[in-house]
């Protein structure tokens, strides 16, 4: 894809993690063994996959995860020093995470993951950067999650007037405190999410477009609702509807959403109305799709 123009900038915050990937035939069920195939061991977490998304649009980002001590940890600075990512957060007390993705023949994956240090976010962290540098920051429902919520929101909350944070529910959406969602659910606030995550934001409402209403008038920016195949249902106020997706073989889904969310905070960036940043989003989120592992390789 062509690069993009902007002066704008992007604080990717989130996780840097292992993923080790086995495809499989079905998920097991309680009891059973099954065999599997190990696909790979990458990198990835959401922020990490953003960040490639980012990147490979030519957007000035910083990626903001903390990297620890351990197994995992060297192998995460052994592939930023082979990429070229600056390691802005290192933390000496604690491990990386990591997770199982099982792949299913439809591309469809389930992760078991176990947590590291990116889910123990301190607030001397953000000491590291000035949060009034940045003019769009991506966070996950995957670090907003028990004390975590708090210190992110209460160092985003310094931002300059006129930033927007991009908050990607995930599926961890379902298990943060009432107070963190509320606190997301305010002005310049965008929602990026899928037809599930969004019941859950919005559970009063029987449909995605009314919830995408709904959520629109509490935070007066954009919903974006993805629908897999189907493309991405989208309400920024003033328009709406569905900016349909590109055909493509899946291979896998992991990181698609990711890579989703940083298309579309380039294309806000660069000047794009929402309808073509949705539109470059679903170009990238395809092309992700039809590869092995969740990153755009830069």
């Amino acid at each position: 894809m062509n690069k993009l123009t902007s002066e704008k900038k992007i604080l990717i915050l989130g996780a840097a993690v292992i993923d080790i990937l086995v495809n499989v035939p079905v998920l097991p069920k309680s009891g059973e063994d099954i065999s599997g195939e190990l696909q790979r061991t990458v990198v990835g977490g959401s922020a990490y996959n953003v960040r490639q998304a980012v990147e490979s649009l030519g957007i000035k980002n910083v990626l903001f995860v903390p990297v620890g001590n351990g197994i995992f940890a060297e192998i995460i600075k052994k592939e930023f020093t082979k990429k070229r990512i600056p390691i802005v957060l290192n933390v000496q007390d604690g491990e990386n995470g990591w997770d199982v993705s099982f792949v299913e023949p439809n591309g469809e994956r389930t992760f078991l993951t176990i947590p590291g240090i990116e889910t123990k976010w301190q607030s001397d962290w953000f000491e590291q950067i000035n949060i009034k540098d940045y003019d769009y920051f991506y966070v996950s429902g995957y670090e907003l999650e028990g004390k975590s919520g708090e210190v992110i929101l209460d160092a985003l909350s310094m931002k300059k007037a006129g930033s927007k944070i991009l908050f990607d529910a995930s599926p961890r959406v379902r298990y943060l405190e009432k107070s963190i969602v509320q606190r997301l659910l305010t002005r310049d606030t965008i929602i990026h999410c899928n037809a599930d995550e969004i019941k859950l934001l919005a559970p009063e409402c029987d449909n995605i477009e009314s919830a995408a209403n709904r959520l629109q008038k509490k935070t007066n920016d954009i919903v974006l609702v993805t629908l897999g195949a189907n493309g991405t249902y989208f309400n920024d106020g003033a328009n709406g509807g569905i900016v349909s997706g590109e055909k493509v073989k899946v291979v896998d889904t992991i990181g698609a959403g990711d890579s989703h969310s940083g298309a579309f905070l380039c294309g806000l960036a660069a000047g794009m109305t929402t309808f073509e940043a949705v539109q470059l989003a679903n170009r990238l989120s395809a092309k992700v799709v039809s590869q092995r592992g969740g990153a755009i390789e830069q």
